[in-house]
């Protein structure tokens, strides 16, 4: 009897793969196709076409008698088939629905335009509006979605706002019933001017739709922004502002009066502001200038932050460092690992860990606690105020005037110490087990206090080293090109090897 058996799997995935190949090459020929839809609504059929060929080879195999029936299922076929359902079920749930909403269902903060934008085509429509406003007006703002910029101007008497929307749909005339729906108005309730939409009485509550408002106020105007997924601008107001930032960048600028910000993620940039300054929460760079005020900083911050001109006190607070810093006139650069200070006029106090901390031109009282860093502290100005470096491992460098005169106290038990001072009552041990400087030098004056647990403290009088990086001789006339070697001794070197090339042979 034949064992032959006749099986047309082979050509049933072939098929399939065809048939997904030319969904998604319409897609090329048509971009308002959206393959992922199309495969989220049709995707059963694929287990139709497949029942209907195992049919197919039951009908055919009970016509030949002479032939071995072939098995419903085999055992990689059942695996096979409950994979394809859940991954069909999980596109369908993922696609089919309002696409930021199944995220939200399972825990899951997918606030992302590119992720709806592999399933749907967006679409933008410009409403404007215009109310009128009180000199001194207090305006709220709630986005959850887009960009927010309030701009105060002197002149103006109104609340004037444009509005751009943006609605991802499969198709234009969905996108633009959608727009339609949509409605903002301005509507004052109790003395406030608030930006209210009806969002959540939308489908989906609005999730495909994006808004980003241009504002423009009287420069009096205190503000309430809030703005969950976008980007925030403050600019020209002249009043008491609070605003919320979670997913997106924070700019303010030119603004008078207290601000209180609220970040979550994203650059924060404040610029020219005749007032105080509160920033909490996290997020990524800091970027401060120009404050007449205090700036506070509480919370987590993983990126770099930069702090000029702050006329009042800085402070910064996280779970690592606390520090405090009196008339930055300067700058301050702070990075994870490092800090780097040039110019301030007022007292400075941090405790932190793990982070290298160089600071230049202070004229006030210096106090470092750190767990593992090296410390360099360099100012033309004697000290006239106290210094105390208080670390566990690292090393400590101070360079001051020669005309400097201060009390000192220096210790490294297990390491080392070095000083270019001199003086009858200054003492220096280098030798045993823990190595020291002690006593005064000139009037006395100051105290200065270095300790460290491991590494070398380095007390150094400012021009009696010379620079690290000698500057380069000029070069020879007519050889502009060549290089000056800073190592001569290597070129000697080299010079021996090339005359020892040409030496003849000793003679035998």
């Amino acid at each position: 009897m034949s064992t032959y058996v006749y099986r047309r799997g082979s050509i049933f995935w072939a098929l399939t793969l065809i048939g997904v190949g030319a969904i998604f090459l319409w897609e090329n020929f048509n971009p308002a196709i959206h393959p992922w839809q199309v495969i989220a609504k049709f995707w059963p059929i694929l287990i139709i076409f497949w029942g209907l060929s195992k049919l197919i080879d039951y009908i055919q195999a009970r016509a030949r008698p002479e032939t071995v029936p072939p098995p419903l299922f085999s055992a990689s076929e059942v695996i096979l088939l409950v994979l394809i359902l859940v991954l069909g079920t999980l596109v369908s749930k993922i696609v089919l629905r309002p696409w930021q909403t199944w995220p939200a269902s399972v825990g899951v903060d997918m606030d992302d335009e590119g992720f709806a934008g592999l399933f749907m085509n967006s679409y933008t429509y410009t409403q404007t509006f215009s109310h009128p406003a009180h000199p001194q007006s207090h305006l709220l703002v709630v986005d959850r979605r887009g960009d927010v910029e309030v701009r105060g101007a002197a002149d103006q008497t109104t609340i004037d706002g444009v509005v751009k929307k943006t609605i991802w749909a499969p198709n234009e005339d969905d996108a633009l019933k959608l727009a339609n729906q949509v409605k903002i108005e301005i509507v004052e309730q109790a003395g406030r001017y608030l930006v209210q939409t009806n969002l959540d009485s939308l489908p989906g509550s609005g999730h495909n739709v994006r808004l980003d408002y241009t504002l423009r106020v009287p420069s009096t105007t205190s503000t309430e922004v809030t703005v969950e997924h976008g980007d925030a601008i403050l600019d020209g107001l002249k009043a008491e502002q609070a605003l919320t930032a979670r997913h997106g960048d924070a700019h303010i600028t030119n603004v008078e009066g207290l601000v209180r910000l609220t970040r979550g993620s994203g650059l924060t940039e404040v610029r020219d502001l005749k007032g105080s300054l509160e920033v909490e929460g996290r997020g990524g760079d800091i970027d401060i200038s120009g404050v007449t005020g205090t700036a506070s900083i509480n919370g987590e911050f993983n990126g770099g932050m930069d702090f000029r001109d702050i006329s009042q006190a800085l402070h910064f607070k996280s779970s690592r460092t606390d520090m405090t810093v009196q008339k930055l006139t300067g700058r301050l650069n702070m990075e994870v690992g490092s800090l780097e200070l040039n110019g301030i006029d007022g007292p400075f106090e941090i405790t932190t860990r793990q982070k290298d901390i160089t600071l230049t031109d202070f004229k006030h009282s210096v106090k470092i606690t750190d767990t593992n860093g090296d410390v360099e502290l360099r100012t033309s100005t004697p000290p006239t105020h106290p210094i105390s470096v208080d670390l566990k491992k690292g090393e400590i460098e101070l360079s001051l005037p020669s005309s400097s005169s201060f009390q000192i106290d220096a210790a490294s038990p297990h390491g080392e110490v070095e000083c270019d001072f001199s003086g009858p009552n200054l003492k220096v041990a280098k030798e045993g087990d823990n190595p020291t400087i002690s006593g005064s030098v000139g009037k006395g004056g100051a105290p200065i206090r270095l300790d460290t647990e491991y590494g070398t403290i380095r007390l150094l009088r400012m021009g009696a080293h010379p620079p690290a990086h000698p500057t380069p001789p000029p070069s020879p006339a007519g050889d502009e090109k060549r290089a000056w070697n800073p190592r001569p001794h290597h070129r000697a070197v080299s010079v021996r090897r090339a005359a020892l090339l040409v030496l003849p042979p000793w003679d035998d």
